[in-house]
């Protein structure tokens, strides 16, 4: 099961959400990067050595950083565009609030059934999911 977030909830997440998935960001293009210079230098070179080894560092940072996000029950949607989700509820419909790093709040949400476009939050409801008890 997964937690339903209100938009104030969500937003309030933003900072730590920002945080973790910008190391997951930076995290991802270094361990592209390795794997490049990876292939450059001999198999079994003392630098082919260092560099797995700064990999495997890196993929521990990267699967730190999801689980704590997992834990707080964001879902990521695009690692490399810096895309979230918060599961949430607009009237009675489940749906999940946008977000896109760079962004200063949320200000869309997705359906979860059928279309599935991204579209703005209603300009008359000040919080799409107040009906909504967060669950655990």
């Amino acid at each position: 099961m997964y937690r339903l977030f209100t938009l104030t909830e969500a937003t309030r997440l933003l900072p730590v959400v920002d945080e973790h998935l910008g190391a997951l960001q930076a995290a991802a293009a270094d361990v592209a990067s390795l794997r490049e210079r990876l292939g450059e230098v001999p198999a079994h070179s003392f630098e082919a050595t260092n560099i797995a080894a700064e990999i495997a560092f890196l993929l521990k940072a990267i699967h730190s950083s999801k689980a704590e996000l997992d834990r707080l029950g964001v879902q990521i949607r695009d690692v490399k565009e810096g895309q979230v989700e918060f599961p949430s509820q607009l009237g009675a419909e489940v749906v999940c609030l946008t977000w896109e790093k760079g962004q200063g709040s949320i200000t869309h949400y997705r359906p979860l059934s059928g279309d599935t476009e991204v579209r703005p939050l209603p300009a008359a409801a000040p919080d799409p999911a107040s009906a909504v008890k967060a669950r655990a």
